[in-house]
């Protein structure tokens, strides 16, 4: 049996990883470009027209956070946009790749909602968050005196994502941006649990839209 000195020692050590994160950001510019004042950009997903809720997740903080923080260009929300452009974009028909764009601009529907509301990019956003490892394990009973949890649980979680720029006019992408994010949680419990969550993926999505506003803003 741990004594609890000894497992009040092993847990405190966890207290100090837990929660951390470690983040890795790359950028790459395909080919030259330029946003103007008053022009449109709007969030895309491939897992998006899947149906992945996690990922649906994601790409709605992707438009609150550029929403808020871009000062420059316009932000259409993404379910706006498929609403506007019904049914033109949904998951039988939406462009998946860069290559689909010419097909999908072709319609003349289509392209005329988009000079409408003056849209330059979409910005197609790929990934997932995904749990690594995990290990130990919680243990919770309750008797006549009261009852509790004892022991300790953790995982790695890895957050990883990428935005493709695809520039309309060019039916091409223009360039890429992405943020890993990696970071362990913790549950320990000596009668109560207390989670201490690493949070990934809300992590990479504040990363990843500051990636995205500096790319805009280095044309």
């Amino acid at each position: 049996m741990i004594h609890h000195s000894t497992l009040i020692f092993f847990l405190s050590g966890f207290f100090l990883i837990a929660g951390c994160t470690t983040t890795r950001l790359e950028e790459q510019t395909n080919l030259p470009f330029e946003i103007l004042e008053g022009e449109s950009v709007v969030i895309t997903s491939n897992s998006y027209h899947v149906g992945n809720e996690t990922e649906t997740d994601f790409l709605q903080c992707i438009n609150k956070s550029l929403i808020k923080k871009q000062k420059t260009f316009n932000v259409i929300p993404t379910q706006q946009f498929i609403n506007q452009l019904y049914p033109w974009f949904e998951p039988r028909t939406a462009p998946q790749t860069t290559d689909d764009l010419s097909s999908f601009l072709a319609r003349d529907l289509v392209r005329e909602r988009i000079e409408t509301l003056d849209v330059k990019y979409f910005v197609n956003i790929s990934g997932q968050t995904k749990t690594n490892s995990s290990s130990g394990a919680l243990t919770c009973a309750a008797g006549p005196g009261g009852g509790g949890c004892f022991g300790l649980a953790w995982w790695d979680d890895t957050s990883s994502y990428s935005a493709s720029i695809w520039d309309l006019s060019k039916e091409s992408s223009v360039g890429n941006v992405s943020a890993s994010v990696s970071g362990t949680s913790v549950i320990p419990a000596l009668v109560i649990p207390i989670p201490i969550l690493a949070r990934t993926q809300k992590t990479a999505c504040e990363e990843l839209t500051d990636q995205i506003l500096d790319f805009f803003s280095r044309n």
